[in-house]
């Protein structure tokens, strides 16, 4: 994913700077496709993410309530898991808002072409 991110924003930062044979409207068509591409993928690891941080919770409250501490290592193991989740979430995250400011370039062009 983070390749995909990489490619499409240097695309758009290219002919952003090139300004001439581009056709704005079909770009600015095209990025907000892949925007919304994005939020889908965004809205998936947001649920994934947030099953694995009740999951975590559930296991750590289910090992103190019940003084079973073997159930802390499932945790430490869901833990291992939910980190990762977390950075990749971080990640399209922070992509999302580069595109939206992206988006909002292409979109001041378009309006001065009027």
């Amino acid at each position: 994913m983070g390749g995909y991110l990489k490619r499409h924003e240097q695309f758009v930062n290219e002919a952003l700077e090139k300004k001439e044979d581009v056709d704005w409207e079909w770009l600015k068509e095209y990025h907000k496709t892949q925007i919304q591409f994005l939020q889908h993928e965004r809205l998936i690891h947001l649920l994934v993410t947030l099953a694995f941080a009740l999951f975590f919770l559930a296991t750590v409250l289910f090992a103190t309530s019940f003084e079973k501490p073997v159930i802390l290592l499932v945790s430490l193991l869901v833990l291992v898991l939910l980190v990762p989740y977390i950075a990749h979430y971080y990640k399209l995250e922070n992509g999302v808002q580069r595109w939206y400011e992206l988006y909002n370039k292409i979109d001041e062009i378009c309006r001065k072409k009027e």
